[in-house]
């Protein structure tokens, strides 16, 4: 192709003229824009977060806790061989093979990879967030794990276990788009995002931040997954209410974003 062709622009081809003036991805994304003359109206959260102590406390320890449900405590995470460079040479997206198992280290390897403490710095992650202020959670849909029997759980980066939660992973792949997906998959990571913990700061452009950083967890785990040899496969093509009625969570508050299907690799 020569370089100095000029690129299609297919925008009138894609929408043509259909496009309400009211159109919901524009409005969102205007939005979340920031502005000089808008920052006064969201610097509330900023001066609260510099006059409290006990709140900048808080958020450092910010994540759901279910300690009074069953839990299961994960064992040290098996470490990737292998250099930086070479785990993104060689990530790609790959479906599990049918009956795939994964086995806990394993597992903790990639939960802590997208959403674990630093080592000696228990108030931040492993992944970057507007403010230190970690509004994802991370919940794994237990299909064939070994030594963990099928369910949801809801992972706890502070005590590094899975929490078993009441919902019911029966027919999960009915939830998801392409459904032999979900029949492969030995599990499915699930990232939510509790939008309040960083709008109270940041405001509208908060979304935007939310957004961002469930793309930082997923692709840690893609890259820690791929250095373990797992198959993995980030998913948006899933029934959001459905997953998050599993989740048991309300799709207000706190929203399904993303999901990773994790598995062996076909052979």
């Amino acid at each position: 192709m020569n370089p100095k062709t000029p690129t299609a622009e297919f925008a009138s081809v894609v929408y043509g003229d259909g496009v309400a003036l009211d159109d919901p991805a524009e409005t969102l994304h205007e939005a979340t824009k920031l502005y000089p003359s808008s920052g006064l109206r969201q610097s509330r959260g900023i001066l609260l977060m510099e006059s409290h102590a006990e709140l900048r406390q808080s958020v450092g320890r910010a994540g759901h806790r279910y300690l009074h449900r069953p839990r299961i405590l994960l064992p040290p995470p098996r470490r990737p061989r292998g250099s930086l460079a070479r785990a993104i040479e060689e990530r790609c997206s790959q479906r599990p093979a049918p009956g795939s198992t994964i086995d806990l280290p394993t597992l903790a390897a990639v939960l802590g990879a997208a959403n674990g403490l630093r080592s000696g710095e228990p108030a931040r992650r492993t992944i970057p967030s507007g403010g230190a202020l970690y509004p994802l959670e991370l919940y794994v849909l237990s299909l064939r794990l070994e030594a963990t029997p099928r369910g949801v759980y809801h992972f706890d980066p502070h005590d590094s276990c899975l929490e078993q939660l009441t919902g019911d992973v029966a027919g999960i792949e009915r939830e998801l788009v392409e459904p032999a997906i979900g029949e492969n998959s030995a599990a499915i990571l699930a990232v939510t995002g509790v939008f309040w913990r960083t709008r109270f700061k940041y405001g509208l452009r908060a979304y935007r931040f939310t957004l961002l950083e469930a793309g930082h967890a997923v692709q840690n785990a893609l890259l820690t997954a791929g250095a373990l040899g797992l198959a993995a496969l980030p998913l948006g093509g899933f029934y959001d209410s459905r997953i998050e009625a599993v989740l048991g969570v309300d799709g207000v508050h706190e929203s399904v974003l993303y999901l990773v299907a994790l598995g062996e690799r076909a052979r």
